[in-house]
């Protein structure tokens, strides 16, 4: 939608770069609802389409890493929304974390989310050893689903990481971020 507004943002997180595309406000937050409370899957392409050659550039050569949700919401809603976001980028993506537990991050406070990890594990068919990975997310609260996947991941031993978050929530006194 050219109504979004960008702030490509560049962060970093437990040593891992990122990048997110634009803050978490208004017009974003809606048709980000759109897409996951109403299951809008049209909506997942307003997100990045008008990017997808600058980040198809940028990260040449990685395997994208969604954010996972919990298996029951994804067959309720039909789709994986983070999956659908990022698909117009043409990198492979891999599936290798999963959430076990039906935890809902919006439900939880700023202590409840560092134990996140607990819900999430890897997959350990896939083999990410010496290969670049981008791990990507709808929306970039406080960092600690980024921070856990970030975990899983540098245990197998991949070539590099960086994240790319669609959007960021810019005024929140709980992301432990460095701009």
């Amino acid at each position: 939608m050219s109504n979004f507004t960008p702030v490509f943002l560049t962060i970093s997180i437990d040593g891992v770069k990122g990048f997110a595309i634009y803050p978490y406000a208004d017009l974003v937050q809606s048709s980000l609802y759109k897409l996951k409370g109403c299951f809008d899957i049209e909506m997942a392409k307003v997100f990045i389409d008008r990017y997808k050659t600058y980040l198809n550039l940028k990260y040449d050569g990685y395997i994208i890493v969604p954010a996972p949700s919990y298996k029951d919401a994804d067959e309720k809603r039909g789709f994986n929304h983070v999956q659908e976001i990022f698909k117009s980028m043409k990198n492979i993506q891999y599936h290798c974390v999963n959430k076990i537990k039906n935890v809902k991050q919006s439900d939880l406070n700023f202590e409840q989310r560092k134990h996140i990890i607990e819900a999430l594990m890897f997959d350990e068919t896939f083999d990410i050893r010496n290969k670049k990975i981008l791990i990507v997310d709808d929306v970039f609260t406080t960092g600690s689903t980024m921070s856990a996947m970030i975990k899983l991941i540098k245990e197998h031993h991949p070539k590099k990481i960086q994240f790319l978050t669609m959007s960021i929530v810019l005024n929140s006194s709980r992301n432990h971020i460095k701009k």
